[in-house]
C-alpha cells in the first residue's frame, strides 16, 4: 500500500525540471508502468533538442531550400561572411547576427523515477527498474546521503524535501545520460498509453 509521502513525491516527478522551458513543450507521465525489468513507479516522457546547431544564410547556403529567399544575397557573397569576408563561424562573431539561424531536431527523452521512503525499501530487490535516458531515485532528505555511495554512477538522486509552506524535490546527485533505443522507448511508451486508455492497474 503507497503512502502518502509516495504519492505526493510521485506528483512532483510528473513536472520536475523540464528540458525545455516552453509552452510548446510536450510532457506526459504515467505511475506505475511494466518494464523488462519489472514496474517502475513514475516515468515521463518529454520533448528535448536532440540535435541543435546555428546555421548562417550565407555560409551554409547549401543548407537552405531554393525557395527560402537567401537574405542579402543580392548584395553579398554565398560563401563568405558580409562581415569580415571570411568563410568561418564563431559563436562570438556570428551571435546576434540577422543572418544566423537556429536549427534544431526534436527528439524524445525518457526519464525513469524510483520512490524509496526508506533505507529498507531500497535495499530490497524490488523497484529499481531503470530503463531511460535518465533515471533518478526519489528520497527523502535524510536518506539521500545515506544510499549515494550505493547506487551506479549514472543514476541520480532526487531529494525531497518539506518546509512551513513549501515542499519539493530538489537534485542531490545528477544523472548522466544514457542511450535508449527506439525499440524500448516504443515499448515503454506502450505501456504507459495502457495507463492513459484503459486505467491499467497492477499489483
Amino acid at each position: 500500500m503507497e503512502t502518502e509521502l509516495t504519492k505526493r513525491i510521485k506528483a512532483l516527478t510528473h513536472h520536475y525540471r523540464p528540458r525545455l522551458h516552453t509552452e510548446k513543450r510536450t510532457i506526459r507521465w504515467a505511475d506505475e508502468v511494466w518494464t523488462s525489468s519489472g514496474i517502475v513507479d513514475s516515468i515521463r516522457f518529454e520533448d528535448y533538442y536532440e540535435n541543435e546547431e546555428y546555421l548562417c544564410r550565407l555560409l551554409d547556403a547549401e543548407r537552405f531550400s531554393e525557395k527560402e529567399p537567401c537574405l542579402t544575397a543580392h548584395r553579398h557573397e554565398p560563401g563568405r561572411c558580409f562581415r569580415d569576408g571570411s568563410t568561418d563561424k564563431n559563436a562570438k562573431k556570428c551571435h546576434g547576427c540577422v543572418l544566423r539561424c537556429h536549427n534544431w531536431h526534436i527528439g524524445m527523452m525518457v526519464t525513469c523515477f524510483e520512490v524509496k521512503i526508506t533505507y529498507q525499501d531500497f535495499k530490497s530487490g524490488n523497484g529499481h527498474n531503470f530503463h531511460g535516458n535518465e533515471n533518478y531515485y526519489c528520497v527523502p532528505t535524510a536518506l539521500a546521503a545515506r544510499i549515494a555511495g550505493d547506487i551506479p554512477d549514472h543514476i541520480g538522486i532526487l531529494a525531497y524535501f518539506e518546509g512551513e509552506r513549501q515542499y519539493g524535490l530538489r537534485q542531490f546527485k545528477p544523472a548522466t545520460w544514457q542511450e535508449v533505443s527506439d525499440q524500448t522507448k516504443v515499448l515503454l511508451l506502450y505501456n504507459a498509453m495502457k495507463k492513459w486508455c484503459d486505467g491499467a492497474v497492477f499489483v
